[in-house]
C-alpha cells in the first residue's frame, strides 16, 4: 500500500554510486536470519564487519524538493536500526536527525536506552555523502558532510556504513484505484477518509473503508487499531441483514 523512496533521487547522498551505502530496506533483510548474510551485519563484499555507522533520518521526507509530509514511522526504525548494530556488531553508531519524534506509549523511554547504550545523536540535516578524502584518517571511508546545529558547526564524520532512513510514498496507481473504488486522493496520493476524527477509517463510498499506510505514513499498531475499527464497522453492516443505500442509479446514453 506504500512503497519507499528512491533514494537515488538525491544523488549528493551516493545511493546507487557508493557501494556501501543501504536504504533501511535493504538493512532490515541484512539483519534478517533467513536472509544472505544469515542476519550478519557486513558491507557490500559480505565479509567485512562495520566498525561505524551512520543512519541518516528524512531521506525524501520533510523535503519541499520531494515530499513535504513527514514519514511518521522513520525516527523509530532509526533507533531500532541503531539498538541492532550496537547489538550485533562494536561498531560506533552517528544518528543525523532533524527532529526526534518520539511521542507514542514508550517511545521516548526507547530513545533514552539508546542515549544509554551509546549511540551519537547529531542533529542536523546531512548536505552530502562522499568517499572524497582531505585526511589521512578519511581513507576508505564514508565521509558524512553534516551542519551540527547544536554545536553550530559543520562536521565531517568517516564511517564505514550510511544507512538511508527512506520515505514512505503513495503508490503510483493510487489515484486510478481511487477512482475505480470511490475513493478521494489528497493532493499527495494518499487515500481521504470521511472524517479525520469522526469516522477515520470510512470513506465517502458507503461500504468501503480505509486502513494502515494507503491513508498516509503509519506504524504497525496504528494500522492494526484501524483494521480492528474497519472490521468492526464491516461486521455491524452484515449483521444487519440489509443497508439503506443512495436513491441513485447510473445510466448511459449511448448516444
Amino acid at each position: 500500500v506504500w512503497k519507499l523512496f528512491d533514494c537515488e533521487r538525491i544523488p549528493q547522498y551516493g545511493y546507487g554510486r557508493l557501494a556501501n551505502v543501504f536504504t533501511n530496506m535493504e538493512f532490515e533483510r541484512l539483519c534478517n536470519a533467513a536472509g544472505p548474510t544469515n542476519g550478519q551485519i557486513v558491507l557490500r563484499d559480505g565479509r567485512t564487519v562495520p566498525k561505524s555507522v551512520a543512519i541518516v533520518h528524512c531521506v525524501g521526507s520533510r523535503d519541499v524538493n520531494f515530499n513535504e509530509h513527514c514519514s511518521a514511522v522513520c525516527c523509530m526504525a532509526s533507533l531500532k536500526v541503531a539498538h541492532l548494530v550496537k547489538e550485533k556488531t562494536d561498531a560506533d553508531v552517528y544518528s543525523f536527525y532533524i527532529d526526534m519524534r518520539a511521542n507514542q506509549k514508550q517511545y521516548e523511554e526507547f530513545y533514552q536506552r539508546l542515549l544509554a547504550e551509546g549511540v551519537h545523536f547529531v542533529r542536523g540535516k546531512v548536505a552530502e555523502v562522499t568517499d572524497a578524502v582531505r585526511q589521512p584518517a578519511e581513507e576508505g571511508k564514508l565521509i558524512v558532510q553534516v551542519e551540527d546545529t547544536l554545536l553550530g558547526k559543520q562536521r565531517r564524520i568517516p564511517v564505514d556504513m550510511v544507512i538511508l532512513m527512506g520515505a514512505l510514498e503513495p503508490q503510483a496507481d493510487a489515484r486510478d484505484l481511487g477512482l475505480t473504488c470511490g475513493i478521494s486522493c489528497s493532493m499527495a496520493g494518499w487515500y481521504t477518509e470521511r472524517h479525520p476524527k469522526l469516522d477515520p477509517v470510512a470513506t465517502s463510498t458507503d461500504g468501503v473503508f480505509v486502513i494502515g499506510a494507503c491513508q498516509g505514513p503509519k506504524d504497525i499498531p496504528v494500522s492494526v487499531a484501524q483494521g480492528a475499527a474497519a472490521a468492526a464497522r464491516v461486521a455491524g453492516m452484515i449483521a444487519r441483514g440489509s443497508v439503506m443505500i443512495e436513491p441513485m442509479t447510473a445510466s448511459i446514453d449511448e448516444d
